[in-house]
């Protein structure tokens, strides 16, 4: 106990007790918004890695499972798996999936039948950049990027 009462002393007398409250009293003379947006990004990003989202696991298995849903059919769900699904019409949501099946069925996809995750990287700004490998039933296989973004119900397909 005693080291911390002389740490907080000598802390006092350097003047940092002063200096970090002339930094926030600046901070918001000048930012009157600045406190309340730095405690809505730290909330945001309390609970997105409380619920176990912002880890490397998490989003190898979210771009693992939108290539599994073209694997087995689902192109709704994949559809469904962009980041900015909510906003689109019902109507263009369908046409998006009829399109993926189309591209699907084409001769480049042709005999998908299984994906892995090779390798991620997860940036700062909730975004990551996750490595795939694509499986093709005539032994094959093709390396792909995938982008994706953090938002409050997980990680999301998205393009810059």
């Amino acid at each position: 106990m005693k080291e911390i009462e002389g740490d907080r002393r000598r802390y006092a007398a350097c003047g940092g007790e002063d200096r970090r409250r002339q930094f926030w009293t600046i901070i918001k003379k000048y930012c009157p918004l600045s406190s309340s947006i730095f405690f809505y990004l730290l909330l945001s990003t309390f609970f997105a890695c409380s619920k176990g989202y912002f880890t490397h696991e998490a989003v190898r298995e979210a771009a693992v499972g939108y290539y599994t849903m073209l694997v087995e059919g689902n192109y709704k769900g994949f559809v469904n798996g962009y980041a900015d699904a909510k906003n689109m019409p019902e109507d263009f949501r369908s046409q998006l999936a009829d399109a993926t099946a189309q591209f699907m069925a084409g001769e480049n996809m042709r005999g998908l039948c299984g994906v892995s995750a090779l390798s991620d990287s997860l940036s700062a700004d909730s975004t990551a950049v996750v490595m795939l490998q694509l499986q093709f039933s005539d032994s094959t296989s093709e390396e792909i990027e995938m982008l994706l973004i953090l938002q409050e119900d997980g990680w999301k397909m998205w393009t810059p």
